[in-house]
């Protein structure tokens, strides 16, 4: 038998129980936690002014589509 992938995606607020959910997810030993993969994209696409802007896009995936690849 080969091992199975489930892939959950979750979207959440206010924010404090979202990062309490993240945190207990990645807590997990079988379950990997990707925390906000196309906020990169989304901040090149909308052009927003956004604090820590440029570090954001520096060390994320500015392609949407890579963003979502790389998260596999």
């Amino acid at each position: 038998m080969g091992s199975t992938t489930t892939r959950i995606n979750m979207i959440s607020g206010p924010r404090n129980i979202s990062t309490a959910m993240m945190y207990s997810f990645r807590s997990r030993p079988d379950t990997s936690v990707f925390d906000e993969p196309l906020y990169a994209n989304y901040l090149r696409v909308s052009g927003i002014e956004h604090p820590g802007r440029e570090e954001t896009m520096a060390t994320l995936p500015l392609d949407g589509e890579e963003a979502v690849r790389s998260t596999r």
